[in-house]
């Protein structure tokens, strides 16, 4: 008997803030067990009071309510929201803070000089991942951050286009291991026996390795077109590589970044690795109608949305999560809205490189030798 190709059991689809939220502050009112919320960003505005207010109410009716957020990612959530949940009880973790602030925060060592080493052991390794997962059995995950940016009620045309997913099925119980390990500490020394199939982890050295062929050989395997959608992009070299070798053997290939990026020097570090890549035959689009965020894989009819980033932070050093979608309406539509995009974008042109002044060319190269950081 052959065996089934492994699929979600439910695959809900969003590619707008205002529908993602809206979705997750509805679960976490229908809420009986547990809300477990892991963000990068949590930022002080009308998203975040809504949250809070939900995530708090929740706690009342007697809900379990754990948060795990990013100090460097979150730099105010400390003064803005964690006085809040303090007072509500609701146990919060920072898995990365600035080693420089001289507070104590949750599951900090009473020792001073062994919490500001912690910190320092871990600043090069951030939590990037966003999701929240409801009642141990409903995920939701993608690019979205908790911030004002991706809700077009509150930032209008300048919203941020992302993606994301709900699903339920068998892989989601990876979701609250890997919420587990991070809020209580873990490091990448465990070594879970199994590794998911349809959720992305790197949360340990099985899990990164598998992500990271998962991404790679999907690339490598594609025989009729691998379109890639990413805000920063300064790829590890056998990403560069494959791209390239791709191309060349007749792939479509397909690049989307942003026109405008929320990290100032990654347009500059990205400039020098563009113009190779249309050199050699990939297509290089510049999306210009709003800031992309969206992390979007596609290799042929493998559909992958979620956090990792095409750049060293996302394959080397920061936590992420991603999903492999299964259901074929959905992967269609997300290629859709790849198509549209290309449409609305401008084709990247190579020799704009050679027109800048060269002081401009200067520092893009100067800032590829630091994109191992990046």
């Amino acid at each position: 008997m052959a065996r089934a190709f492994p699929h979600w059991d439910e695959e809900t689809l969003f590619t707008s803030g205002d529908e993602y939220f809206a979705g997750l502050l509805r679960a976490i009112d229908d809420a009986k067990l547990s809300v477990e919320l892991e963000t990068y960003i949590f930022e002080k505005g009308t998203l975040a009071d809504r949250l809070v207010e939900k995530l708090i109410a929740a706690h009342r009716r007697g809900v379990r309510v754990r948060i795990t957020v990013d100090g460097w990612g979150s730099p105010g959530f400390l003064d803005d929201y964690y006085p809040q949940f303090k007072q509500a009880r609701i146990g919060v973790r920072f898995f990365r803070v600035t080693p420089w602030l001289l507070r104590r925060v949750p599951g900090d060592s009473s020792s001073f000089l062994f919490r500001f080493i912690t910190r320092w052991r871990r600043i090069n390794r951030g939590n990037h991942r966003k999701f929240c997962l409801i009642d141990h059995q409903e995920l939701y995950v993608g690019s979205f951050n908790v911030s004002d940016v991706h809700l077009r009620e509150i930032s209008g045309d300048h919203v941020w286009k992302d993606v994301g997913v709900r699903v339920k099925g068998r892989d989601v119980k990876y979701a609250r291991r890997a919420f587990q390990r991070a809020y209580r500490g873990w490091t990448a020394l465990n070594w879970p026996a199994r590794a998911p199939k349809l959720l992305l982890l790197n949360d340990s050295f099985r899990h990164s390795r598998r992500t990271r062929l998962q991404h790679t050989q999907r690339m490598r395997h594609a025989r009729k077109r691998i379109w890639l959608s990413t805000p920063y992009f300064a790829p590890i070299a056998p990403v560069f590589r494959t791209l390239v070798r791709q191309a060349q053997k007749g792939v479509d290939v397909r690049l989307i970044v942003p026109h405008n990026n929320d990290v100032w020097f990654m347009t500059w570090m990205s400039l020098p690795l563009l113009r190779a890549l249309d050199r050699k035959g990939v297509k290089v689009y510049v999306y210009g109608p709003r800031f992309s965020h969206q992390k979007v894989f596609i290799a042929d009819d493998w559909v992958c949305v979620g956090s990792t980033n095409l750049n060293h932070r996302s394959f080397l050093h920061d936590l992420e999560m991603d999903v492999v979608l299964t259901r074929p309406g959905n992967k269609e539509r997300v290629i859709d809205s790849y198509r549209r995009d290309i449409e609305v974008s401008q084709t990247f042109d190579s020799s704009d490189w050679a027109q800048l002044p060269w002081w401009k060319q200067w520092f893009g190269s100067l800032f590829l030798l630091v994109k191992y950081w990046a």
